[in-house]
């Protein structure tokens, strides 16, 4: 397991338990974040403070949520996630489950933008790996 998938399965534990200045601190401050259309809420912040912001107002919105990490293959300067989100909001009681993708892109040892995806082939192709065998 390289330096960049331990990096991203600690931030995905923090997010788990809601500690999210040990997420932040390994995003670059112009981080970018864009959510897969299909997923309720926001759809995507352009700098760590935004994204920060977010994260802040998160448990307003959801009742329960966490990703339980499936799979990771590292490319160049990329990482694919493959998740497994888990949750329920409060407005509606209703459970959520979900596979999606995470193309993570990474400079200088942070995360420097994340898209997620629902359809793991285009999500492979945008990081890069559609060539690595998963």
């Amino acid at each position: 397991m390289g330096a960049v998938t331990e990096s991203a399965l600690a931030g995905y534990e923090a997010f788990n338990r809601r500690e999210f200045d040990a997420l932040l601190a390994r995003l670059t401050e112009d981080f970018f974040w864009h959510e897969a259309p299909e997923v309720p809420g926001p759809k995507g912040a352009t700098s760590r403070d935004e994204f920060a912001r977010y994260l802040g107002g998160f448990d307003q919105l959801w009742e329960e949520f966490r990703f339980e990490v499936e799979e990771t293959t590292e490319g160049e300067d990329t990482l694919h996630a493959r998740v497994r989100l888990h949750g329920r909001g409060k407005a509606s009681a209703q459970p959520l489950e979900l596979v999606i993708h995470h193309v993570w892109r990474v400079r200088e040892g942070l995360f420097a933008g994340m898209r997620a995806y629902l359809d793991g082939d285009e999500a492979r192709a945008a990081a890069g790996l559609q060539d690595v065998p998963s």
